[in-house]
């Protein structure tokens, strides 16, 4: 072994607290690129072998009703690849030990048990078989979350008629990686489930003898999917088409993509904190190393050494300490990429979910460690290689010291000889200084714009349950019914206020820009349930025109007063021109507002009520839903509490287990940033700190001027650090926020006082470490090195 690489080892053992230190800092942004990067590619190719075995769909349609002929003419047109119809049906479960309805939406297959497009995978038992219209296959999610077994029977209520099911089997489709029943805002396993029934079977219990309700299809390889939609909208329109869409509005396609989306923010965001922060650790430290080995460096160029070799002798240290932080890293990450890879399989219903990560993951985490690590010890090689021997061999000039700014400031302020000390010392090093505070600031940060995200989802929690939606109930009707059925409802003992709401689907358009929606409404004494804007004020609906969500009227580049293209999806496919009467700033979805009558001018169908909004006594609460069950016009029932419940269960769940992780990330960050400061403080200061001593100092004095130094580091690093926080946060709010959600930024000052709160708990933790040096100082042998 050479001489230079056997110094590099003993450089590496002598320095091993602050080497891990660093190392820590860059194996926190290993860990997150190898957590998300794996995450997100675990995901997208396990969705893409899943849609590929399975033949998941491109493009989808619903109707009311259509003959089976309908398949051949769709299947005829250009660009479409396969086309199959089928039907599709909602039912409510009869559970007798609970009051709540349960609902399920049962798929037809073919005779055989078969479908070619959107094909079911078969987890336990078997398909339908011909001959037996009772059998059925249930998602696997559903059968645990009731503990359900094959063999179990259940009473259905299917199209107005009921039926006694038996499940034969447990199955999963492609389609239905994530289901939410109609109105809720989560999944709710225990209340929604998916079904596949025998097609004769169906047939009979809906009154579709060779009809169809649903089309699905796929198309060829570079056929136009707008141009295909276009003429499959053209041939269903007569049989009352609520229009075709892509997979890109598929609901549980589009979940799982806005999953992705976030783990590819993740990735931009996160990782270059850590490196940036790196950098600089680097920086200082090797620099304060080379400045101590002057020496040393002035001899090894005297015996013939070149300058290549002292530089990448150095360069070969930071190197070292990158290898050290991605193997570190990459174990940490592989451990978070497996706790999150179980959290999705928990939400996302895969045959399959494995955490793998390709040696390119690996590969690029380590490029990017060793990138951060060199660009940080260049400016420490650069020094090392221009000093010429002749300098090196001799003693740095002293430091001098004069009454500047700084001393004449702590005279007036009437600091002490200990705060003198501190103070002057700081001033003598800004950069230095100024990369501490940097560093501790984004640690801060970091973890404010990351714990920020519980005050977000708390924000739309609020929003969106406590004063948006005020009923207990809502009730889902099969079709859209006149005001008799809420005046029946009102009848119910125990129901205290019965509102009618209606929504018709819709696809709005304004030049080139096109989206598919839903034109919600309520009646103008409507009290049980509002649009909230962001800033808390409640707004009514527009007498006249459409009221927009803000993230609708991006998506189609309109403001208050433009024009927009209203097309009926469904129905009587009505069209016409409407303008923007208002946008209101909402955190769920891009959703679209009419007064009543203009909704029934788009509709014509005299049927305001789609479902209804029920406030309840609750001392007769399962009474309620105990006759409600029994309606053969209800599809369904949600109770708002059990949905706010749900939805908290995912914030603890999901949210918290990250925040978790980036507690961990943002105190590694501190740590390494705080130790590394003092410990070369300490070895800068050690002489004077023993001549204190000496002097008659106090060991506590002498340790009060090493803290204090770190402590007003730290201290001022905190109003840096939460308005680091602040902009990361709102950056990481808008990056996060989707098609179907938006992020508000509000944080509590909660969140910024357990953010400051943590960063110094570290920062104290790890100056008391350094600190019990200062205690053991020997100082005749400090007395008597030579600096």
């Amino acid at each position: 072994m050479k001489a230079l690489d056997l110094k590099l080892l003993r450089d590496l053992w002598r320095m091993r607290g602050q080497a891990l230190a660093i190392a820590l800092v860059l194996a926190a942004a290993t860990a997150t690129f190898v957590l998300s990067m794996g995450t997100h590619r675990s995901l997208t190719e396990t969705r893409d072998a899943y849609y590929s075995r399975n033949h998941f769909a491109d493009v989808f349609a619903g109707m009311t009703r259509a003959p089976k002929s309908v398949v051949e003419r769709i299947a005829a047109i250009p660009g479409v690849q396969r086309a199959e119809g089928s039907i599709v049906q909602y039912a409510t479960l009869d559970f007798p030990d609970r009051a709540a309805p349960v609902r399920a939406l049962i798929n037809s297959v073919d005779e055989r048990g078969r479908t070619q497009l959107n094909r079911v995978i078969l987890r336990k038992g078997h398909m339908p078989r011909a001959g037996a219209p009772e059998q059925v296959v249930a998602d696997e999610a559903f059968m645990t979350a009731n503990a359900l077994e094959i063999g179990d029977t259940l009473e259905a209520l299917i199209y107005g008629s009921r039926q006694r099911l038996t499940i034969v089997g447990i199955g999963l489709a492609p389609n239905y990686v994530y289901s939410i029943a109609p109105g809720d805002l989560v999944p709710d396993d225990r209340r929604f489930g998916i079904f596949w029934m025998g097609e004769q079977a169906l047939e009979a219990a809906t009154d579709r003898t060779e009809a169809i309700n649903q089309l699905d299809l796929t198309l060829q390889h570079g056929a136009s999917e707008g141009d295909v939609i276009r003429q499959v909208d053209r041939i269903l329109e007569p049989y009352g088409g609520a229009g075709a869409y892509g997979r890109a509005d598929h609901l549980s396609h589009a979940f799982l993509d806005n999953e992705l989306l976030q783990l590819d923010a993740m990735t931009k965001v996160i990782p270059p904190v850590f490196l940036l922060v790196a950098t600089f650790l680097v920086y200082i430290v090797l620099g304060r190393m080379i400045r101590t080995e002057r020496t040393q460096i002035g001899l090894i160029k005297a015996f013939g050494y070149s300058d290549v070799a002292i530089g990448m002798h150095y360069l070969k240290f930071a190197l070292a300490v990158a290898l050290l932080a991605v193997a570190l890293g990459s174990a940490a990450g592989i451990w978070m990429g497996q706790a999150m890879t179980r959290l999705y399989a928990e939400y996302y219903r895969f045959p399959f979910l494995f955490y793998r990560i390709s040696p390119g993951v690996f590969f690029s985490a380590g490029l990017l460690s060793m990138t951060s690590a060199g660009l940080g010890a260049l400016g420490g090689v650069w020094s090392a290689i221009r000093l010429n021997p002749a300098v090196a061999m001799s003693p740095p000039p002293p430091p001098v010291y004069r009454a500047g700014f700084v001393e004449r400031t702590g005279q007036v302020l009437g600091f002490t000889a200990i705060g003198h000390m501190i103070v002057r010392h700081i001033a003598r090093w800004p950069g230095r200084s100024a990369i501490t505070v940097l560093g501790v600031a984004l640690s801060l940060g970091l973890l404010f714009s990351t714990m920020q995200f519980i005050d977000s989802s708390r924000t739309m929690l609020e929003s969106y349950f406590f004063r948006a939606q005020r009923q207990d109930l809502t009730v889902t009707f099969v079709e859209p019914r006149n005001r008799d059925v809420i005046h029946e409802l009102r009848q119910i003992p125990g129901v205290i206020r019965a509102e009618a709401t209606r929504g018709v689907a819709v696809k709005l358009s304004r030049g080139n820009r096109s989206e598919r929606t839903a034109i919600e409404s309520v009646g103008a004494a409507s009290i049980l349930t509002a649009r909230i804007d962001a800033d808390g004020k409640e707004l009514a609906l527009p007498p006249a025109g459409l009221m927009l969500s803000r993230q609708l009227a991006d998506q189609l580049g309109v403001a208050a007063g433009d024009l927009v293209h209203v097309e009926l999806l469904g129905g009587r496919r009505t069209e016409s021109m409407q303008p923007v009467s208002s946008i209101v700033d909402e955190f769920i979805g891009a959703r679209a507002y009419a007064g009543e009558g203009t909704l029934s001018a788009l509709a014509r169908d005299a049927s305001p009520a789609g479902s209804a909004l029920l406030r309840v006594d609750p001392a007769r609460h399962d009474r309620i839903l105990a006759e409600l069950k029994e309606m053969p016009i209800v599809l369904g029932v949600t109770e708002r509490n059990a949905a706010m419940d749900k939805f908290e269960d995912i914030i603890e769940e999901n949210i918290l287990t990250m925040i978790g992780f980036y507690v961990a990330f943002a105190s590694a960050i501190a740590i390494g940033v705080v130790y590394n400061s003092a410990r070369i403080l300490f070895s800068e200061r050690a002489h004077e700190l023993a001549t204190l001593r000496v002097l008659g100092y106090h060991r506590s004095e002498v340790g009060l001027v090493l803290l204090g130094e770190l402590a007003l580091l730290v201290a001022l690093s905190v109003p840096f650090g939460c308005v680091i926080g602040y902009w990361m946060g709102q950056l990481m709010s808008a990056m996060f926020s989707s098609d179907l959600f938006r992020l508000p930024f509000m944080p509590s000052r909660a969140t910024y006082g357990w953010s400051i709160v943590i960063v110094l708990l570290a920062a104290i933790g790890t100056a008391a470490v350094v600190a019990r040096r200062v205690t053991r100082l020997d100082m005749v042998r400090v007395l008597k090195a030579r600096d």
